[in-house]
């Protein structure tokens, strides 16, 4: 069997050099090989680390989910459900206004109007698509001009236009009743 390596060895003509080097890769592949089968490859994580993660998972998007919930029902309320209005008006009306009030009551579902002239930054926050920014331009606008005058008016206020202005003015009055 020697012999018959070493002639195969001679028919391939290689150096003494190049025989050495490649029985060594050999030695060093045939190592690999049987550590590799020996060794039995570990799971990275098990499976309650797995639940774990999900678990917080879930709980971050429950989370997240809620707070997009919560911003899309200050901007854009419900339309089955009135929006939240802090102001709740203690003065005499006339019989026009009070039918005209009424109407608006049934037909809005009983949404309170704000008088833009004289509610507070948290109260104009309430309204649809009014944030702190928007409530403190509209008081600074209303300081400068001494109120508004008519509801488009309220175009004059960096970043509300026609759109905005239309779903404003169901929310917004000038004069107090």
């Amino acid at each position: 069997m020697k012999r018959r390596l070493f002639f195969w060895l001679e028919k391939l003509k290689i150096t003494p050099a190049e025989r050495k080097s490649i029985v060594g890769l050999m030695i060093i592949l045939v190592v690999l090989a049987v550590s590799n089968i020996a060794l039995s490859p570990s799971t990275p994580f098990d499976g309650e680390y797995y639940h774990e993660l999900e678990a917080q998972f879930r709980e971050r998007t429950a989370q997240l989910e809620a707070e997009k919930k919560k911003r899309m029902d200050r901007y854009l309320p419900p339309t089955e459900k009135s929006p939240p209005m802090a102001v709740i008006s203690d003065t005499i009306t006339t019989k026009e206004e009070d039918k005209e009030s009424d109407t608006q009551a049934i037909g809005e579902g009983s949404i309170e109007r704000i008088n833009v002239n004289t509610a507070d930054q948290e109260t104009l926050q309430t309204l649809p698509g009014i944030g702190p920014a928007y409530s403190e331009r509209i008081i600074i606008y209303r300081e400068e001009n001494g109120g508004f005058k008519r509801i488009e008016e309220l175009k004059e206020i960096k970043g509300i236009g026609e759109k905005r202005l239309e779903k404003l003015k169901p929310f917004v009055k000038l004069k107090d009743s």
